[in-house]
């Protein structure tokens, strides 16, 4: 595929159990090609299902590699390890296992150390448009992209003053009354530099341990993962992180939800 940009793009998922790694391998074999502008970032809980995979700039790394330095991760945000489907799902309801949507965090520390500042959150069933994105697209700096799904919520709704007295207090940051909430099936970052970049991840990381160890992470909770929404967003609006106002990228994701295969648990009587 000829692409109409010089800067390099990170494309990131995070996944972990059966059904979500075979979505985020098939992807990568048979959806995804070979760029030298184009890096693809797994976060899992299994890298060696990864290892056969023949793709160019091709990073794969478990949560459990980042422990060591953030080892609230392992108390709170784990993935669910199994050996295979039955396994998956009997851990995953006994336990009342939710995917912790906030471990897409730690893919800006990835990309940080191949200086990508241009990265793609991904959820295992959304495609980026990558024809739409040109130089002039990643020009404008300091901007997340997102039309899959976006609304707008006041910062007293949906237990957001939580992250809102955070960032006050800890970083004497302000957020606006009304504020845009983004979708988090598909995210493009385009930073400035890396000091933006992870600037982002140091307030996101320190803003879920806060709520984690304050026992008010809770009021974000899903019904089958922990969303991150509600607490990003006032993230974003303190740091000044722009947004496009109208849909004019509106087809940069595609979103191709099957939850009748990765979610299947669910969905069998």
């Amino acid at each position: 595929m000829e692409l109409n940009f010089n800067e390099k793009i990170a494309i990131c998922y995070a996944c972990c159990g059966p059904t979500y790694r075979e979505t985020a391998l098939q992807k990568l074999q048979h959806f995804h090609f070979d760029h030298p502008n184009i890096y693809y970032f797994i976060l899992t809980d299994d890298k060696e299902y990864f290892k056969d995979v023949n793709r160019l700039n091709l990073v794969v790394k478990e949560l459990k590699d980042f422990y060591n330095d953030y080892p609230e991760l392992e108390k709170y945000e784990y993935f669910l390890e199994s050996e295979n489907i039955d396994d998956y799902v009997d851990k995953f309801l006994k336990t009342e296992y939710k995917f912790p949507f906030s471990t897409y965090r730690f893919h800006l520390l990835m990309a940080s150390e191949y200086d990508i500042t241009n990265v793609a959150l991904l959820g295992t069933d959304t495609d980026l448009n990558l024809p739409l994105i040109d130089d002039n697209f990643l020009s404008e700096k300091n901007k997340i992209h997102n039309a899959v799904s976006r609304w707008v919520k006041n910062i007293e709704e949906e237990s957001m003053m939580l992250v809102v007295d955070i960032l006050n207090e800890k970083y004497n940051l302000s957020v606006d009354r009304k504020i845009m909430i983004f979708d988090a099936a598909g995210r493009f970052f385009v930073f400035e530099n890396k000091e933006k970049m992870l600037e982002l991840f140091n307030i996101w990381n320190d803003v879920m341990f806060t709520l984690y160890n304050n026992d008010t992470q809770k009021y974000f909770g899903g019904w089958y993962a922990k969303n991150d929404e509600y607490i990003l967003a006032p993230i974003y609006n303190a740091l000044k992180i722009q947004f496009e106002p109208t849909d004019k990228f509106h087809n940069l994701f595609i979103v191709n939800h099957n939850p009748s295969k990765e979610r299947f648990w669910m969905y069998t009587p």
